[in-house]
């Protein structure tokens, strides 16, 4: 198979960093591409081999929309896509820069006078008129004496008089009123309210704790909606945001004290360097949404998008045993198996959601002759305290085998000697199941992280990202996944428990 026929095969699947692991098949690839070291500093895997599939040469490099001649530049964002339209900022700017005409009216003294003060327009209004940002508008105010002349809103006595009046905003705001509908009311502009709010020293809301009016949820996470509504009668609520004074739980189920949050791979990968809170995914965001819903008695379900569309039915059996609906069985009517290892990986494969495992011990419980339990073992791999490890425990898609997990470790224990350690993760279970069988809480752990791929399809375990295997000689292991487009996105850790 030729390279361009080996590029193209791995384009569109997860698996393009095996090539670029691939010493030979990088070195044809900076080779054949060598002519970007002219017009590029950092230039990854992904875009290098775009060039090449895309029959890109010098001669044809993309050129800056501005017409200024340039080479456009490489999207590192989104490599799949190649390249920008502009070489870079500057000439991005060009394209949106005011025209004459709008600078003109805003040039005009009198036509600014009668827009800000006599018709009481805020800076939004007037920049959202011209269709521009506000900056220009402030320009022009500031060039005119007219950025802090308010004189028309304060001719408005009856607005100033309850603004200046600390019990009378505060009923106002009590009420429930948002700063935005308050300033409504008074004909005048949202920071105005806000400002008197703080001069009153009135205790404000969090500013995303009103239910949104528009709510763009994405069509797998109102799949996921429909899926639980489709089973359960209750009362459901989507998009809640008074639960947790402001932070958002996709799907919260009251009577069950269940939520479940829906995580798309691309929204809640990690950025380093954001400031907007919204938009920051450390280590710590997922664990501490699932913290905050445990004070409150709620069990927070937290699933990965690559889950939902990958382990459809997996979690749709973990959905329906939160809520009691899956068909019950009884171990004691079931028959205790030695599962085969064959038999076993393809149990874990199809019902449980980290697939299966290299178990040493594997035990099942089978009903009319169908396996519909397993329970597997392994030497304790990370905790030398301990003999074994309890590793997988799965009962089939929509079926909850009562008694099951007690069966199976009471036959371990009466067969193998030693003491037990299992893990917990916080995503999914709070660990009651380890509680009711005699299990102790030894550790707490911190979150942990995979990798995704900036098509944000999938995560891959980050042991498969060890510096040897990546490369990365001269750099942290990070840098390097980030050099190959992949970024962290976190997980909440897990709950470590013992049985000796």
């Amino acid at each position: 198979m030729s390279l361009l026929d080996t590029l193209s095969s791995h384009w569109n699947s997860n698996n393009l960093i095996s090539l670029a692991l691939n010493n030979n098949i990088r070195t044809q690839v900076e080779k054949e591409t060598e002519f970007l070291n002219s017009y590029y500093s950092k230039i990854q895997f992904r875009s290098r081999v775009y060039v090449l599939l895309n029959s890109i040469t010098e001669e044809t490099l993309p050129k800056c929309k501005c017409g200024c001649g340039k080479v456009a530049a490489i999207n590192n964002s989104r490599p799949e896509e190649g390249f920008r339209l502009y070489s870079g900022p500057e000439c991005s700017r060009k394209s949106k820069t005011v025209s004459s005409e709008i600078l003109s009216k805003l040039d005009d003294y009198d036509w600014l006078y009668e827009e800000k003060i006599n018709q009481q327009k805020s800076i939004e209004q007037i920049a959202k008129s011209l269709n521009i940002s506000t900056i220009p508008v402030v320009k022009y105010l500031k060039k005119h004496n007219l950025y802090r002349l308010n004189d028309a809103r304060n001719r408005n006595s009856a607005s100033f008089t309850i603004l200046r009046d600390g019990k009378k905003l505060q009923e106002y705001y009590e009420s429930g009123l948002t700063c935005e509908q308050i300033a409504e009311k008074l004909s005048t502009t949202k920071g105005t309210v806000s400002k008197w709010l703080g001069i009153h020293q009135i205790e404000t809301r969090a500013p995303n704790s009103y239910e949104r009016k528009v709510k763009k949820n994405s069509k797998e996470e109102n799949t996921l909606y429909e899926y639980i509504s489709s089973i359960y009668d209750g009362e459901i609520k989507q998009s809640n945001r008074s639960i947790l004074n402001g932070k958002e739980l996709d799907i919260y189920i009251p009577d069950k004290n269940i939520a479940i949050e829906y995580n798309g791979l691309y929204s809640h990968y990690y950025r380093p360097h954001e400031t907007t809170e919204g938009l920051i995914k450390d280590h710590k965001y997922h664990l501490d949404k699932t913290l905050k819903c445990e004070k409150q008695g709620i069990q927070l379900l937290q699933i990965f998008s690559d889950e939902w569309l990958l382990k459809e039915k997996i979690i749709k059996s973990l959905i329906s045993s939160k809520l009691n609906l899956n068909q019950r069985l009884y171990a004691r009517n079931c028959e205790k198996v030695i599962v085969s290892i064959e038999n076993k990986n393809l149990f874990l494969t199809e019902n449980h959601i980290q697939g299966q495992d290299k178990s040493k011990i594997k035990l099942g419980l089978t009903y009319d002759n169908e396996l519909v339990c397993v329970m597997t073992f392994c030497k304790s791999r990370f905790n030398s305290k301990y003999d074994w490890e309890l590793s997988r425990f799965a009962n089939k898609n929509g079926i909850n085998v009562i008694g099951g997990f007690s069966r199976l470790l009471k036959w371990f224990k009466s067969e193998y000697e030693g003491s037990i350690i299992s893990y917990a993760d916080r995503r999914l279970s709070n660990g009651n199941v380890y509680y009711k069988n005699g299990f102790e809480l030894i550790a707490t752990n911190s979150p942990s992280y995979y990798y995704v791929d900036k098509n944000c399809l999938e995560r891959f375990n980050r042991m498969r990202f060890q510096k040897k295997y990546i490369g990365a000689y001269d750099c942290t292991e990070y840098e390097k996944a980030r050099e190959l487009g992949y970024n962290k996105i976190f997980d909440c850790g897990t709950l470590a428990f013992g049985l000796t």
